[in-house]
């Protein structure tokens, strides 16, 4: 009922409309027409007499009397013709004063008694005036009534109600169907404006007209597209800004995590340290041997110091305001760089270091960054071989995929597959004791994490036939 609202609202005013002003336009010919038709007959009668008087000066009498009879006949008038003795010489109508003329001996009426009477007819238009012909100067005596007029207007009020019940059926039915034709499009368009109000945008309103129907219909489909746009863009806007939430707990949790351990692993060495000055500030039992245990702290605070260098390292890569110092590295130059440095550790172990690697291979990347990254993944292979196995390092080019794949291989071990998915964490060890002469501190291949995201290089750990495998596949370059 309210969608239909607007169309009663626009039928009823239209009727309204229609009615008062066909009551205007009736009353306006029942009061004014009378006047209007009196007003102009007169100026018609009048018009007319004054012809006839120029006319008549320049003919005789016997020509002239055409021209009363077509006046008479025309504005249905009676016209007499009088000498000044009243003697009738012209009557339009001799039947109008039949029994009141008298006849004289020579034939002519005598109008005295009848041009009284013709004085006291009501609403009508009296003219007495002389009029002059070639052969004689007469009195022309022109009467004519309104009564027709006032006739039509009797029969008007009467046919009153005859043309109230046309007016008001034409009125009404005009007005239904104006207002139907009229507010369909609006009707059509509101349905289609609470559906886009609804976030429904299934359908387009189509209104095919070239007025402001049509102009405000596809002003509405564009601001359904324009909606229905800018709420996909929202919604992309709000996924991807719970995403970026999600992440950010995540990190702060992992941050949160990790200083827990980093204070744990700072924790115990103090303590140990502190219990190792406390025996010896007091000579209790083997404390007594000073150097010894001052030695052994000199080395856990060398370890403590590692420790916070590599903190301090991972804090700097986190950090939004680190910048890449970008250049080009030659690889066979930094793996026999990294190589020769590690030498020591692989002789004490007999693991011989075998590399495979051409002169010319050459990435565009921060120096720093991938020797301490590759340093801590040749260094872990060392460590975590057996004696007199082999280290593999191996480098290959694809052209086509614009990348180089380095392969470092440990033989002689096997990590277990629950240990792979959680070795790049913070200070996690596969030795579970955390004895530091079996390992380090544990943040080597977090720290080797940390880098290849910060250079977007891929990165991954398996098991082979040989042993265990860490391939690295580096960008020629960084865009």
């Amino acid at each position: 009922m309210k969608m239909k609202r607007i169309t009663y609202k626009l039928f009823l005013i239209t009727s309204l409309i229609l009615i008062a002003f066909a009551g205007l336009i009736y009353l306006t010919l029942y009061f004014f027409l009378p006047t209007f038709y009196e007003k102009y007959k007169t100026d018609q009668l009048q018009t007319g007499i004054v012809e006839m008087i120029d006319k008549s000066k320049d003919l005789p009498i016997q020509n002239a009397l055409p021209l009363f009879d077509e006046y008479a006949q025309k504005n249905n008038a009676m016209i007499y013709l009088h000498n000044n003795e009243g003697i009738i010489i012209y009557a339009s109508f001799l039947s109008f004063i039949q029994g009141t003329v008298q006849s004289t001996p020579n034939g002519i009426f005598d109008i005295s008694e009848p041009l009284r009477n013709t004085n006291d007819l009501p609403n009508s238009f009296d003219v007495t005036m002389p009029i002059r012909f070639q052969d004689a100067n007469l009195t022309l005596v022109v009467s004519a009534t309104y009564q027709p007029i006032n006739e039509a207007t009797q029969v008007l009020a009467l046919f009153l109600p005859y043309i109230s019940i046309i007016v008001v059926i034409i009125g009404i039915g005009s007005a239904y169907l104006y207002s139907r034709f009229i507010t369909r499009p609006l009707i059509y368009i509101n349905r289609g404006a609470q559906k886009m109000a609804n976030l429904d945008f299934s359908e387009k309103i189509e209104v095919r007209s070239n007025d402001e129907m049509g102009e405000l219909s596809n002003s509405l489909n564009d601001l359904s597209l324009n909606l229905q746009q800018s709420m996909l863009d929202l919604q992309d806007a709000n996924q991807k800004l719970k995403s970026d939430m999600e992440k950010e707990r995540e990190v702060e949790k992992k941050r949160r995590d990790f200083f827990a351990i980093v204070a744990h692993e700072l924790k115990t060495p103090l303590t140990v340290m502190k219990g190792h000055l406390e025996g010896m500030m007091y000579n209790i039992g083997p404390y007594k041997d000073r150097d010894t245990y001052l030695q052994k702290n000199f080395q856990t605070v060398q370890d403590m110091e590692q420790l916070v260098r590599e903190i301090i390292g991972i804090s700097k890569l986190e950090q939004h305001t680190f910048k890449l110092q970008l250049e080009e590295v030659n690889l066979a130059e930094l793996i026999d760089t990294i190589t020769k440095n590690l030498g020591f550790f692989a002789s004490q172990k007999d693991i011989q270091m075998i590399k495979q690697i051409g002169s010319h291979l050459s990435v565009y990347t921060d120096r720093f960054l991938l020797e301490k990254a590759f340093k801590n993944i040749i260094h872990n292979a060392i460590m975590y071989s057996p004696h007199g196995e082999k280290v593999y390092i191996e480098a290959t080019q694809n052209s086509k995929l614009h990348h180089i794949q380095i392969r470092v291989i440990n033989t002689g071990v096997k990590i277990n597959e629950e240990d792979i998915q959680h070795i790049f964490k913070p200070f996690y060890r596969i030795e579970k004791s955390r004895n530091r002469n079996t390992g380090g501190s544990g943040l080597g291949l977090f720290i080797v994490k940390q880098i290849f995201e910060a250079l977007f290089i891929t990165y991954s750990m398996n098991n082979t036939e040989q042993g265990v495998e860490f391939l690295v596949t580096i960008p020629l370059s960084i865009k």
